[in-house]
């Protein structure tokens, strides 16, 4: 099966602790349908949202997906507590 081409893309929001990834399909670049987000809790957390049409994804694609979370995780709390550090 192939895999879905699939478009990352990292933002900071002021309303929101941390950074967060917005995750779009190759079909659709202007709606995410998944972010990776971060917990206050310092974890991560994944959200999904609705579409009119299914998104389908491979093991690949979601292994993609984990390790982009895995990688993400401690590299957005590093520059948080970085910034912390600095104000």
């Amino acid at each position: 099966m192939n895999s879905t081409k699939l478009i990352f893309e990292k933002v900071g929001d002021i309303r929101s602790t941390y950074p967060y990834i917005c995750i779009y399909d190759e079909h659709d670049r202007v709606n995410p349908f998944m972010d990776i987000g971060i917990t206050d809790d310092k974890q991560v957390q994944y959200i999904l949202y609705a579409s009119k049409r299914n998104i389908v994804l491979s093991n690949e694609d979601w292994s993609l997906i984990q390790n982009k979370a895995l990688e993400f995780l401690p590299k957005a709390l590093a520059d948080e507590e970085s910034e912390a550090r600095r104000n």
